[in-house]
């Protein structure tokens, strides 16, 4: 609560179920600097459409957007209705779309931090996200998850292989947006493979080029691609991963991080540098008190 404004309101809002003031937020010199950006025909949501802007990289619609979701703000609030309408109508007749260059339509992985941001700024019922919702539906494979290559698909030589962990990753957070989806049990083989890949942590073994090593162990906001954080926030959404004792398991890891009920940065990014350095993190210990809400009030259910 002694945090920025930004960080305050969104305490406020989602740990206190208040409903503070949006405006100082708006007018917060850090806040202003990200929604500038992202109106930025060249390092905004005007400029995905390029295919230059890359989820591998801070500062850039992805990641800017993210942040701005977790605070908890819409995109009405942001003025921002316009750009993530003309980037949604790009969307292609089949449902996809292509948000990094050189990158193949049915790359979800990619997509899907996009869409998933955006419905939850104010978009769970644009047209354009529950086509995206539908094809995402329609592809899930053996195991339930997604995978982004075909030749993975149901039917083809590689259906037996392991889904993508980042994948089911990003597609989970979307479709947990949706209170119908959360008790939904299409989705616990998806979350179940992100469970069973923790448990691998021991062994150096990876699914699909990922690990579950220091990188992915590391208190980081947010992970670019797959990290622990970011897989806690998703499967959090569903009840199911709640009652699984290797969910447990992923939590007290975490928790045994924390000084006094407060996390540290141990990879940073441009995000919690927001943050002066060398004291325990807000942004950081808010997700991680966020997720413990949610274990909370799945138990007072």
């Amino acid at each position: 609560m002694e945090g920025p404004v930004w960080l305050n309101y969104a305490v406020n809002l989602q740990l206190k179920g208040a409903a503070p003031d949006v405006q100082p937020v708006l007018q917060d010199t850090q806040m202003a600097e990200i929604i500038e950006r992202l109106k930025s025909p060249r390092r905004g949501i005007p400029a995905i459409r390029s295919g230059y802007m890359s989820s591998d990289e801070y500062q850039n619609p992805y990641w800017d957007l993210f942040l701005l979701a977790d605070l908890g703000l819409s995109a009405n609030e942001l003025d921002l209705n316009r750009e993530i309408e003309a980037f949604l109508d790009t969307q292609s007749p089949r449902g996809t779309y292509i948000t990094e260059y050189g990158m193949e339509p049915s790359y979800h992985c990619k997509s899907a931090i996009m869409l998933s941001t955006i419905a939850r700024m104010g978009f769970q019922d644009n047209p354009h996200v529950k086509k995206y919702i539908q094809l995402m539906l329609s592809s899930q494979r053996l195991d339930g998850g997604w995978y982004c290559n075909s030749n993975h698909d149901i039917g083809a030589p590689l259906q037996y292989e392991y889904s993508c962990p980042q994948e089911n990753m990003n597609v989970l957070l979307l479709l947990g947006q949706y209170p119908e989806y959360r008790n939904d049990p299409r989705f616990n083989g998806a979350i179940d493979l992100l469970l069973e890949h923790w448990g691998m942590r021991n062994t150096g073994a990876q699914i699909v080029y990922f690990g579950v090593g220091r990188r992915y162990q590391a208190l980081q906001y947010p992970a670019t691609r797959y990290g622990i954080l970011r897989v806690l926030d998703a499967i959090s959404l569903f009840p199911y991963s709640l009652k699984k004792a290797s969910f447990n398991n992923m939590m007290e890891f975490v928790r045994r991080k924390a000084v006094d009920g407060k996390y540290s940065v141990e990879s940073p990014t441009p995000y919690t540098d927001l943050e002066p350095s060398r004291q325990p993190n807000r942004l950081l210990t808010f997700i991680i008190t966020r997720i413990e809400k949610r274990i909370e009030e799945s138990r007072n259910a």
